[in-house]
């Protein structure tokens, strides 16, 4: 049902359409795009979308690049009302098909440099029908070009594609991420999800219309996404990057003249680190977005002493619509593994296995509500009741609340391993090894690392009678998940410690030391 007072996606650029048309909305390449000029190129790709049959409520894939197609096509399929699928590039194929079969996809986008990966998944998919390729003059196997699309819908009558009754519960993307069971689920995020989030990083990092963000974070990812959209309702200017180097990030900063930027471990010390990063004027930098709990103390430092810039620790999840908390400087000077406060619009409770409320400075599940947390899992119904019960979203972190009012975490309930701003979970990596024909058992955790905050780590009982490389074993996992998913250290074990309901003892593997010699050159 359509809802008249509803504030929706395609209100952002409807108002600023008509606030700020000559503002510079976002950059393809090196050339400016007004704000009047988006509006336009979104109305053109719902042509397009339209052309092929893509109406209200139908699932897109797109597996890119950030680049300026990918946001025109994002805010074109979120005005029609259909729902995007944004789809992380460093997948396999199998993982790929099973996302776009689950959310029932009709269409798959995708760019040149993702062309093989998005053949391989296409070749397997049961619901795609149509395939799109953006950066091509000529159509290539089942993918027909954007461009050639693009002329034949302006060259005929012009027919925008659908625009749907929208409400703000209204599903506008499905983002995915593992499951504690290791199989991907769908988060429902809606139109309200994201204006919420848009609103409370306005609030909490006062962006404006004078702001240029550097969209490196990719646009599968909840915090890309987030960003993305809360710059744009700011009125300010989005700079898209599609690949990390951290040469590139300080390159972009002074080109650009860019003020926010975020970045994930271990890319802000790797910037900070840069040799050549004074060649760089770096002055129009005003704000680093950067993960609590995981950068040393000295990171937020000296971000402020040697960029000048204001840092900022946060929080978040994809279930959460994003950033939940965030820490400065201060906060994490007095307490490095402080998380800081969350934003003003969510309310968090920190309860016990009852969802009672603990008490101040005791450990118990972070539990919180706002307007950007997500609607549901996608055709989920259990997990959803489970992760939503008593209209409060369970993120299965681990918290204390210190009477100062600051979070802290302190474990993570379901044992996720975030690694280099990927998360990582260890059933899904466990399932893939223990496929291998020389395992026995296998239990995977995550270890401390100095670069990338936390890596991967699998404990192996062998089977009698074989003895496989470590090399093999992750040429293995990365046949069937996503390279960052392998373990970079394998150690050989007579058993798996396990509690007396069978559950592996995680705790007592990770107390026990990790050698150099179990560690894994990283395979290209």
């Amino acid at each position: 049902m359509s809802n008249s007072s509803a504030f929706l996606l395609r209100d952002i650029l409807i108002r600023n359409d008509q606030l700020f048309p000559n503002n510079t909305a976002m950059f393809d390449g090196d050339v400016a795009i007004t704000y009047r000029e988006l509006f336009r190129r979104i109305n053109r790709a719902r042509a397009v979308l339209g052309y092929l049959g893509i109406r209200p409520g139908d699932r897109v894939g797109i597996l890119m690049e950030n680049n300026a197609a990918y946001i025109e096509l994002l805010l074109a399929v979120a005005h029609m009302g259909s729902i995007a699928v944004p789809l992380n590039t460093r997948l396999t194929a199998d993982e790929l098909q099973f996302i776009l079969n689950d959310a029932e996809a009709s269409l798959l986008i995708t760019s040149s440099a993702f062309k093989h990966l998005a053949e391989a998944t296409y070749a397997r998919l049961s619901s795609v029908t149509n395939g799109l390729i953006v950066d091509s003059d000529t159509p290539e196997g089942q993918f027909q070009s954007y461009k050639v699309v693009q002329a034949e819908t302006e060259a005929a009558p012009k027919t925008l594609g659908g625009i749907g009754e929208l409400s703000e519960d209204s599903t506008a993307i499905l983002v995915y991420t593992s499951g504690t069971t290791g199989s991907p689920k769908g988060c429902m995020t809606t139109q309200r999800s994201w204006i919420g989030n848009s609103l409370n990083m306005a609030i909490a990092f006062s962006l404006s219309t004078e702001d240029r963000y550097l969209a490196l974070l990719p646009f599968f990812h909840v915090g890309g996404l987030g960003a993305l959209f809360a710059q744009l309702h700011a009125g300010g200017t989005v700079i898209p990057m599609a690949k990390y180097s951290a040469t590139g990030v300080v390159q972009m900063i002074e080109k650009y003249r860019i003020s926010v930027a975020f970045l994930v471990p271990p890319m802000v010390q790797q910037v900070l680190t840069l040799e050549s990063r004074e060649q760089y004027d770096l002055n129009s930098l005003r704000i680093v977005i950067g993960a609590a709990g995981f950068e040393p103390p000295w990171v937020s430092a000296r971000v402020e002493d040697d960029l000048h810039a204001k840092f900022y620790g946060i929080y978040g999840q994809t279930e959460s619509g994003n950033i939940v908390a965030s820490a400065t400087r201060n906060a994490i000077a007095s307490s490095p593994s402080t998380y800081g406060r969350e934003l003003p619009a969510f309310r968090v409770r920190i309860v016990d296995d009852s969802d009672e409320e603990v008490p101040v400075g005791s450990p118990g599940e972070l539990t919180l509500r706002g307007p950007s947390v997500m609607s549901g899992y996608w055709r989920r119904e259990e997990a959803t009741r489970k992760a939503l019960r008593g209209d409060w979203l369970h993120t299965g972190d681990i918290f204390v609340r210190h009477p100062d009012g600051t979070l802290e975490m302190v474990d993570r309930k379901t044992y996720i391993i975030k690694t280099g701003g990927e998360n990582v979970y260890p059933a899904e990596v466990e399932h893939v090894l223990a496929a291998h024909p020389s395992v026995a058992d296998v239990c995977v955790i995550g270890i401390p690392d100095p670069v990338w905050g936390e890596t991967v780590k699998a404990c192996i009982v062998l089977r009698l009678g074989h003895a496989p490389s470590r090399s093999e074993l992750v040429s293995w996992c990365r046949e069937h998940v996503a390279a960052y998913k392998a373990p970079r250290y394998i150690e050989w074990v007579e058993e798996i410690p396990r509690s007396h309901s069978g559950k592996p003892l995680k705790d007592v593997l990770k107390a026990r030391p990790t050698h150099s010699t179990q560690g894994i050159a990283h395979l290209e």
